[in-house]
């Protein structure tokens, strides 16, 4: 029973992650990752000027001039 139990566990866990990749969500944790590895002496973005930023980056040409 805890065996299928783990199963079920690792596969939703599994969903989420893949969930989470595609809509975007883990965005901010990716970017500390990539930070950590290239600039590992700068102060990244707070999670909320991240997002900021990347909604800045989407919007700045609505029009798609860009």
């Amino acid at each position: 029973m805890a065996a299928a139990a783990y199963g079920v566990r690792r596969i939703l866990s599994g969903g989420l992650s893949l969930l989470r990749g595609v809509t975007g969500d883990d965005a901010y944790e990716k970017y500390l990752a990539h930070m950590r590895t290239s600039a590992p002496r700068a102060t990244p973005l707070g999670e909320r000027e991240f997002f900021r930023a990347q909604l800045e980056q989407k919007w700045r040409c609505v029009n798609g001039c860009c």
